[in-house]
C-alpha cells in the first residue's frame, strides 16, 4: 500500500530524470466513416520499472475517441508485446479546459509495465464522414508527459511535443482520384490478376477490409457505383 500511495503522490511532484523517457503515437491511416485503434507507445529505456504515466492528448476535428455507454472515453490498457505486467491499471481522463484529452493511468497494484519499448494504451477511433481526405500532419499531438516508476522517481517532459500524421482515404477509390467508380473496379481487377500498377492505394481498394483484395471488393465497389448514381 506504502509503494501505490508513493506512486500516485509522485505525479504531484517535478522531479527531474536525465534520461530519453516518452510517450508517442505512431502514424497512420484510415478511412472516412471509420473506426481505428491506434496506440499509445511508452519509450521508457531512461526510466526503468515504469508502471505509471499522465499526458495531454490533442485529436483534429473531424476525428473522436469513441466513448463507452457511460459517456466516458473508451481507453483500454494495451497488451502488446506483453507490456502489462498487471491486469489492474486503472485508466482516468478529461477534457481540459484547451481542448485536449488528459489521460492517467497507474497500477492499483504498484506494478511496472513490462520491458521498455511497446504499446501502454489503446485509443479508439472514428473518422467523421465528412472529414477532408488527404494527410493531416500533427493529427495527434502528445504533450505534457509525465512517467513515474515504481519507486516514485519520475519524468517531466512539459516542453515535449510528440506528434503524428494521419492519412484519411476513402474506402473503395482504388485509384486515389477522391471519386468511386468503374475505374476503381479496373484497378482492384489488375490487382487480381497480378497486373502491377502503381496507383493503386490496397488498403483502400480492400472495400470488405478483410486484408485480401479479390472480387468480393469488385463487387462491393459495383454496389457503390450503383448507391451513387
Amino acid at each position: 500500500m506504502q509503494k501505490l500511495i508513493t506512486l500516485i503522490g509522485a505525479f504531484l511532484l517535478t522531479m527531474g530524470v536525465n534520461a530519453q523517457t516518452t510517450l508517442k503515437v505512431e502514424s497512420f491511416r484510415m478511412g472516412l466513416g471509420e473506426k481505428k485503434t491506434i496506440t499509445l507507445d511508452l519509450d521508457n529505456a531512461g526510466l526503468t520499472d515504469a508502471a505509471a504515466f499522465c499526458c495531454n492528448i490533442y485529436i483534429p476535428e473531424g476525428v473522436e475517441i469513441e466513448k463507452d455507454a457511460e459517456g466516458n472515453f473508451n481507453f483500454t490498457v494495451s497488451d502488446k508485446d506483453g507490456r502489462s505486467a498487471s491486469s489492474e491499471l486503472v485508466i482516468a481522463s478529461a477534457v481540459q479546459v484547451n481542448g485536449s484529452i488528459r489521460v492517467v493511468c497507474f497500477p492499483a497494484d504498484a506494478k511496472a509495465f513490462n520491458g521498455t519499448s511497446g504499446a501502454v494504451l489503446n485509443i479508439p477511433l472514428v473518422a467523421l464522414e465528412d472529414l477532408t481526405k488527404g494527410t493531416v500532419e500533427g493529427a495527434i499531438a502528445v504533450v505534457g508527459q509525465e512517467i513515474t516508476n515504481t519507486t516514485g522517481l519520475q519524468t517531466v517532459n512539459p516542453e515535449n511535443y510528440e506528434a503524428c500524421d494521419m492519412t484519411v482515404f476513402l474506402r473503395s477509390d482504388a485509384n486515389s482520384d477522391g471519386d468511386i467508380n468503374i475505374t476503381d473496379i479496373a484497378f482492384v481487377i489488375d490487382k487480381i490478376n497480378s497486373i502491377i500498377d502503381t496507383g493503386l492505394d490496397e488498403e483502400a481498394a480492400d472495400a470488405n477490409r478483410d486484408g485480401e483484395i479479390n472480387i468480393t471488393d469488385v463487387a462491393l465497389i459495383l454496389d457503390k457505383i450503383n448507391d451513387v448514381k
